[in-house]
């Protein structure tokens, strides 16, 4: 009896590649699938880029000037053995394509464009020579295309359906305003809409989770907005009672290994506006979906949690340079446009804070080395 010996990717029936390439979520995965070899390149089209898409414009009755949804993406990057000093290096990157082939770098924690890079740094990103891994999508409002700057008053945004097969005309757009309150905005729609709510407001932080985009309140309920823009509840609060005071200053959803947790950030009560009050812990909780009920988590093993200023993610250790996981790495809200960014890092093994200093940070912006004081 003759073995059967390997066969090559390439004699994989058309219709197996085109089941596969249907649940391709990212641009970088479709380009790495397509480059295998020409059966499969054939068997899905090449994603279109950002900069086709990206910005476009939202209807509204703001009369200052036209408002544009603007995308970026975290990309965790690892170089070939032999282009860094020390072998590999892993970097974490924030990208916006601003035209078709050209990227801008910008700030994993803000909008801030990143002015310095370290000198390993490569000066060109060859996906055929990284490994390149799509971590999360970051939405912004912005007038005038990104020329009038933020607009005011919108805490976060996200787009739904967002993946590499999803077309514009079939999304709609979610954001938090300054007062916690729900709005939606669906491809077709000549303006915005709020979403009637009996709370009137009150919401934290917004997230695509599992398909769903859930909105967490001050009490760390959070429900999923429905198609038809109706509340549907999801989990009970993780506090009771009528007030911050129960709970935490802030609320904010990751979603990581495909559980969906709650980090409760803990301000001092020094003073009373929030962009003064410095971080003093974090309590984390884990949805169990199964019983519809918050779990705290007392570690978070080899991730690490970024709380960023438009989105947050989490990223495995293995992704930070053999860096430390079970932390948070945030910032202070407190710093003006011209000034620099503080972060910080939150570690639930001792419950300890500390301060990542501008140089220290600007020499590891993407790559966070062993340790992470």
């Amino acid at each position: 009896m003759e073995g059967t010996g390997k066969r090559p990717w390439s004699d994989l029936p058309p219709e197996i590649l085109s089941m596969i390439g249907d649940r391709l979520h990212t641009r970088m995965d479709v380009l790495r699938f397509r480059g295998v070899c020409s059966s499969f390149r054939s068997s899905i089209p090449r994603p279109g880029h950002d900069a086709s898409r990206f910005p476009f414009r939202i209807p509204t009755n703001t009369p200052r000037s036209a408002l544009f949804l603007r995308a970026s993406t975290v990309y965790a990057v690892e170089t070939p053995d032999g282009t860094a000093s020390s072998g590999r290096a892993r970097w974490l990157l924030k990208l916006e394509e601003s035209e078709p082939g050209r990227m801008r770098i910008l700030s994993l924690f803000s909008r801030q464009r990143i002015a310095y890079l370290p000198h390993e740094f490569p000066e060109v990103l060859d996906s055929l020579q990284f490994r390149i891994v799509e971590i999360c999508r970051e939405y912004t409002l912005e007038y005038g295309g990104g020329t009038g700057g933020l607009v005011q008053g919108v805490r976060k945004v996200v787009m739904h359906p967002d993946c590499v097969g999803s077309d514009v005309d079939r999304c709609s757009v979610y954001f938090i305003d300054g007062k916690g309150r729900l709005g939606y905005w669906r491809y077709g729609d000549e303006n915005w809409s709020h979403i009637d709510d009996s709370q009137g407001g009150g919401y934290d932080d917004i997230a695509v989770y599992d398909s769903r985009v859930c909105v967490v309140d001050q009490f760390g309920s959070v429900s999923e907005i429905d198609s038809s823009f109706g509340l549907q509840s999801l989990s009970p609060p993780i506090y009771s009672g009528n007030h911050r005071g129960s709970g935490g200053f802030w609320k904010q959803l990751v979603v990581s290994s495909g559980d969906l947790y709650l980090v409760d950030r803990y301000t001092e009560s020094i003073a009373y506006t929030e962009k003064t009050r410095p971080t003093c812990d974090f309590r984390v909780y884990r949805l169990d979906r199964q019983w519809g009920r918050w779990e705290e988590a007392r570690s978070l093993g080899d991730s690490a949690f970024f709380l960023c200023k438009h989105c947050s993610f989490a990223v495995s250790a293995l992704e930070l340079g053999g860096g430390n996981g079970n932390c948070i790495y945030y910032t202070e809200d407190t710093y003006s446009h011209y000034s620099m960014e503080i972060v910080k890092v939150f570690s639930l093994a001792d419950r300890s804070i500390k301060w990542l200093m501008y140089s220290d940070w600007c020499a590891r912006l993407f790559q966070l080395p062993n340790g992470h004081a």
